[in-house]
């Protein structure tokens, strides 16, 4: 069978990327965070072997040229669809047609996502329908399906903490077999920000979340009394 990992991005434009950390990061460091979760994402799925790898990106401009220039050699596919449930469909239909049998999608919030998860989705669709890692605030953080089903995606509040549970009663209702990850954080918040940084500190590996860390070593500490970034 087949498989297809793909990523969805957005090209890092300021004010456009990881707006809930705006206020306590400022724009121009949301985007330089942001950059370095793209390039760990990228090297993290270097290390997945697999037939086709799909960039699924989003930009305002023509060409999303930040992201061509860390993934170059990825297939790029620009989203397509007015939610984020018809993009990610539209994403799994594309890859269907170019002959993917086993299909993965992942975000760029999970730096330290190891390759072992995405691995293990795959082999999970040997058996199953639809692989789904829970995040803590009740969304996913992957979703992998063998195909594209839309209505899978209909009626999902999404960017709330339903999503998760809205998908697996779906899931249930379309009798799809369904196989879970374990459970993980995305970082989109100061609360999961600062969680990284702890969870950076003890993390031994120089090729785990390398830009991520040169990142958070490039700011001297991450509060100050008015509690913003320095």
């Amino acid at each position: 069978m087949k498989e297809c990992l793909i990523i969805f991005a957005k090209e890092p434009e300021k004010g456009r990327v990881k707006t809930r950390l705006q206020e306590y990061l400022g724009k121009k460091l949301c985007v330089n965070l942001y950059k370095a979760f793209l390039k760990d994402t990228v090297d993290l799925t270097d290390k997945i072997t697999c037939e086709y790898k799909i960039l699924a990106y989003d930009s305002r401009g023509k060409s999303p040229s930040y992201l061509k220039k860390i993934a170059s050699r990825y297939t790029f596919y620009k989203q397509k669809g007015d939610g984020l449930g018809e993009r990610m469909h539209n994403a799994f239909r594309f890859a269907k047609y170019a002959g993917a049998s086993k299909m993965v999608i992942i975000g760029s919030d999970s730096p330290v996502l190891p390759a072992l998860s995405i691995n293990k989705a795959f082999d999970l669709l040997a058996g199953a329908d639809l692989v789904l890692g829970p995040s803590l605030d009740g969304g996913y953080y992957l979703i992998g399906l063998k195909s594209p089903c839309a209505r899978l995606f209909k009626g999902i509040a999404w960017s709330s903490p339903a999503v998760f549970r809205d998908t697996i009663k779906k899931a249930k209702k379309l009798k799809k077999r369904t196989a879970l990850l374990n459970k993980r954080y995305d970082i989109d918040d100061k609360n999961s920000l600062l969680r990284l940084k702890n969870d950076l500190s003890k993390i031994k590996d120089r090729g785990v979340a390398r830009w991520t860390k040169k990142f958070m070593n490039s700011v001297s500490r991450l509060t100050d009394r008015n509690d913003k970034i320095v």
